[in-house]
C-alpha cells in the first residue's frame, strides 16, 4: 500500500450566484490546503489542491495526500529551572506539576538553553493519526471558515453559515479497492459517496464508484471545469452564427458571468424587430447584456445585426419555446427603450438644467445643481491652467464649461432611470441627436472615465477637464462630510473617484498641480464640517492613490515609496511617474545602489548619533579650509545642486538621476576617511549641517533614496 492516497471533497448546494463562483472556489481551495498543511498530510512541493466550480458545487481534490500523518517529537517548555528547584536541588511544586500534567516524572525532564534562560523541558512522542480521522476534524472548520460577499443561514441563527444551503456533501479518500467515505457533518448535512447530476437529470443520486468525477459528472450534463465550459460556449457559438456570416460581439464579463452560470451550456439564437436597430447602439446592447445577459450580434464590420444569443442551462429547445419567449421579453425591454428615446428628446437637455435642483446629489452634500455650481468652478481652474500652458485653447474653454452645464442632466431622463448604467453615454448621446457641438456631447459620453484603474480616459482634453471636475469634486466633498473610506468600507466610492483623479492628470492632463487644483475645492467647504484637517486628509488619500496607480504599472514597492515620499513642494501626478520611471532605470546600478546605502548612513548618523546642539548654529555649511574628502563633498554637493535644479527644470529625471549616481566615490570617501562626530564643536556641526543639506536638497530631491531596498530584496516583492 503506498503511502499516499487520493482524496476529493464536492459541497452541493443551490445555485450559487455568478459573481460569488470564482470567490468561493479560490477559499475552499487555500483554506482546505492551509489546513492540510498544518495537519501535515501534504506531501512536500506535491501540487495540494485543484478546484473546480459550478453554480451548483464546488469541487476540491487532493491528489497526493499522505494516508497518516508522520511521527514527530515534540518539545514542551516548562517552568525555568531556577523555579523547579529549590536552595536543596529538590523539584519545587512548579517542576512536579509540570511533570504531572504531562504525565511524566520530574526524572523526565531535561535541560534546555533558550534565548530567555535556562528551562525545564519534555520531550513527547507524537504518534501521527491516519488521515481520515483527520479529516474528519477539520473539514468542518474548513468549510465553516469560507466567506462570501454574503453569507445565509437555514438551520438555525446560532448554525454555520455558507453562501447558500447545502443538499450534498461527497468526502472520498482512494483506497485501492474503492472510495472510502469521510464521515463528517456539516450544517446538518452527512457526508456520502453520492453526487449530483443536472438539475434537468432529477434528484436521483449518483453512486462514485471512484474519483473521476469529470468523466462521470459529464455523462450526467454537467462540465465541472470553468475553463472547459468557456471553450464549450466559445466553440458552440461560433458555430451558431458563422453560418449566417456573423460573430457575437466580444464580451468577456457576459461570457464569465454565463460560464458561472451554467453547468452544461447550450447557446441559443433568437432575433428581433428589425426596426429597433433605430436605437443607438449603446442602448440595445446595454438592454441585452446587462439586463437580459444576451450576446450582440454583429457583422464583420462591427454593425449590429437583429439577432442575440442566450446561453441555457438546458441541454436544448426541440419546440422553440424557449427561444419565443426570450423574444418575448426582449422585444418588451426593446419596445421600453424605443419609447423613452422618443419621449426623453421632447425636452432638451439645456432645458432640463433646473430640474437637476431637484435631484439629491448626497443627503449632506445637497443637490445634483449645487454639484455641477462646484464642478463649473473647478473646471474653470483647470481651463486656466490649461490655457497658460497651451494645453487648450479658448474654444475647448467654452466646450468644457457647457458639458459640465450638461453632464448631469441625463439623470432626469427616463432611460437612464430606467437603464441606470446609461447615464452620461445617454446624456452625450441625447447632446449629439439635439445639436450640441460634437466637443461637447463627446465630452459628456466620456465624463465617467475612467470608471477603474484598467479603463481607458476620456478622447479630449475637453472630456478630461469635465472627468477631474466631476471626480475630484465628488473627492474633496465626500471627505468634507466624512464619507471617506475606512479598511475595505467605501460607500460613496471615493477610491475609484480617487484613482480617476490620479489616472486623468498622468494621461490625460500631464503638468497640472493636484494640490493647487484641490485648493479651489478645498475653499468651497467650510473647515469645521470635517473637524478642520480636511485639506490634509485628502492629499493623504490622494497620496495614496498615487502610489496605488504606480504600483498597478508593476512598479516596484520600495520605488514607488521613495518618490512618493519627496520633499518638494507642490504633488504633479504626471512628474511623479515620469520619476518613478527614470529611478526605475538606474535603480539597480551598482553605483546607485552604494549611493542608496549611502543616503541610509546619513539618515542614521543625523537622526540618531546627533543632537540637535550638536548641529550649532542654522545655514548653509561653511567650506573646509583644508583640501581633502569633506572639501570635495562641499563642493560636489553645491554642483550637484545646480545640476539637479538644471535638470529638474527640464524634466529630465533620467539624466537627473544619472548624475546623483555619480556622487558615489565623493560620498564613500567621505565616510571612509572623515570622522562626522568630531570632538571639535565647530568641525562636528560643519560636517553634520553639510550632510543634512546634502540630505535634504540631493538624497531627498527627487526620490527618498534612503527608501530604495537592495535589489535581491526588492525583487522579490512587499515579502
Amino acid at each position: 500500500m503506498s503511502e499516499t492516497t487520493a482524496f476529493v471533497l464536492e459541497i452541493g448546494c443551490e445555485e450559487i450566484p455568478a459573481r460569488f463562483l470564482e470567490g468561493a472556489e479560490h477559499d475552499l481551495g487555500e483554506r482546505l490546503g492551509s489546513a492540510l498543511r498544518e495537519a501535515r498530510l501534504l506531501v512536500q512541493d506535491a501540487s495540494a489542491v485543484k478546484t473546480a466550480s459550478t453554480p451548483r458545487r464546488l469541487l476540491a481534490y487532493v491528489p497526493a495526500l499522505l494516508r497518516a500523518q508522520p511521527d514527530r517529537i515534540e518539545q514542551l517548555t516548562g517552568p525555568p529551572v531556577k523555579a523547579a528547584f529549590d536552595k536543596e536541588g529538590k523539584p519545587t511544586r512548579a517542576a512536579e506539576s509540570f511533570a504531572a500534567k504531562n504525565k511524566a516524572h520530574v526524572s523526565d525532564l531535561k535541560r534546555v538553553t533558550t534565548p530567555k534562560g535556562e528551562y525545564l523541558a519534555l520531550e513527547v512522542a507524537e504518534v501521527g493519526k491516519p488521515a481520515v480521522e483527520v479529516l474528519v476534524e477539520i473539514l468542518p472548520l474548513v468549510l465553516g471558515g469560507m466567506t462570501f460577499p454574503k453569507n445565509m443561514y437555514w438551520t438555525a441563527k446560532a448554525g454555520p453559515l455558507f453562501v447558500r444551503p447545502i443538499r450534498w456533501i461527497l468526502a472520498l479518500l482512494d483506497e485501492g479497492r474503492g472510495p472510502m467515505v469521510v464521515p463528517f457533518e456539516f450544517a446538518e448535512v452527512k457526508s456520502g459517496k453520492f453526487t449530483y447530476g443536472h438539475r434537468l437529470q432529477g434528484s436521483q443520486p449518483v453512486a462514485v464508484a471512484d474519483l473521476n468525477l469529470d468523466f462521470l459528472l459529464e455523462k450526467h450534463l454537467v462540465v465541472v471545469h470553468a475553463q472547459k465550459r468557456r471553450e464549450r460556449v466559445r466553440q458552440v457559438i461560433k458555430a451558431l452564427v458563422e453560418e449566417s456570416g456573423f460573430k457575437a460581439a466580444a464580451d468577456e464579463w457576459l461570457e464569465t458571468w454565463v460560464v458561472n452560470s451554467t453547468e452544461w451550456p447550450v447557446p441559443l439564437m433568437g432575433g428581433f424587430d428589425p426596426r429597433y436597430l433605430a436605437l443607438p447602439r449603446e442602448v440595445l446592447v446595454t438592454v441585452m447584456r446587462d439586463h437580459q445577459k444576451y450576446f450582440a450580434v454583429e457583422d464583420e464590420a462591427g454593425n449590429l445585426q437583429p439577432q442575440f444569443i442566450t446561453v441555457l442551462n438546458v441541454p436544448g429547445d426541440p419546440k422553440g419555446l424557449i427561444r419565443q419567449g426570450h423574444e418575448r421579453v426582449l422585444a418588451a425591454r426593446f419596445a421600453d427603450a424605443e419609447f423613452f428615446w422618443n419621449a426623453d428628446q421632447k425636452i432638451t437637455l439645456a432645458k432640463r438644467i433646473p430640474m437637476l435642483s431637484h435631484v439629491t446629489y448626497q443627503a449632506k452634500l445637497g443637490t445634483y445643481a449645487d454639484k455641477i455650481q462646484r464642478m463649473k468652478v473647478l473646471a474653470e481652474k483647470n481651463c486656466g491652467e490649461l490655457e497658460r500652458s497651451g494645453s487648450m485653447n479658448a474654444a475647448e474653454r467654452g466646450h468644457a464649461l457647457r458639458a459640465v452645464e450638461l453632464c448631469k442632466c441625463d439623470l432626469t431622463t427616463q432611460m437612464v432611470q430606467e437603464f441606470t448604467e446609461l447615464q452620461g453615454v445617454m446624456g452625450g448621446l441625447y447632446a449629439k441627436s439635439q445639436g450640441e457641438p460634437a466637443e461637447v456631447s463627446e465630452a459628456i459620453y466620456d465624463h465617467y472615465k475612467p470608471v477603474g484603474i484598467e479603463d481607458s480616459c476620456s478622447r479630449s482634453v475637453v472630456g478630461a477637464v469635465v472627468s477631474l471636475a466631476d471626480k475630484l469634486d465628488s473627492v474633496v466633498a465626500g471627505f468634507s462630510v466624512g464619507l471617506e473610506p475606512t479598511g475595505s468600507s467605501d460607500p460613496f466610492g471615493l477610491r475609484r473617484a480617487g484613482n480617476g483623479v490620479i489616472k486623468l492628470l498622468v494621461e490625460s492632463l500631464p503638468g497640472l498641480n493636484l494640490e493647487r487644483l484641490a485648493q479651489t475645492a478645498f475653499a468651497r467647504w467650510e473647515a469645521g464640517l470635517s473637524g478642520g484637517d480636511l485639506e490634509a486628509r485628502v492629499l493623504a488619500f490622494l497620496r495614496e492613490r498615487m502610489g496605488y496607480y504606480l504600483e498597478s504599472t508593476g512598479m516596484r514597492y520600495d520605488i514607488v515609496r521613495a518618490v512618493l515620499r519627496t520633499l518638494q513642494a507642490g504633488f504633479v501626478p504626471s512628474w511623479t511617474v515620469e520619476r518613478a520611471r527614470a529611478l526605475e532605470k538606474v535603480v539597480d546600478t551598482d553605483d546607485f545602489a552604494a549611493l542608496s546605502a549611502a543616503a541610509k548612513r546619513t539618515r542614521n548618523i543625523l537622526h540618531k548619533s546627533a543632537e540637535l546642539s550638536d548641529f550649532g548654529e542654522m545655514g548653509e555649511p561653511k567650506k573646509p579650509a583644508k583640501p581633502g574628502e569633506e572639501l570635495d563633498l562641499y563642493e560636489a554637493y553645491f554642483e550637484m545642486k545646480e545640476q539637479l535644479a538644471r535638470y529638474e527644470s527640464e524634466c529630465d529625471y533620467t539624466a537627473a538621476f544619472r548624475a546623483l549616481a555619480t556622487l558615489r566615490p565623493t560620498v564613500d570617501a567621505f565616510f571612509d576617511r572623515v570622522l562626522v562626530m568630531d570632538p571639535d564643536e565647530q568641525i562636528r556641526s560643519n560636517r553634520l549641517r553639510l550632510l543634512s543639506h546634502l540630505n535634504v536638497q540631493v538624497f531627498l530631491r527627487l526620490a527618498d533614496l534612503a527608501e530604495i531596498a537592495p535589489a535581491t530584496a526588492a525583487s522579490t516583492g512587499r515579502g
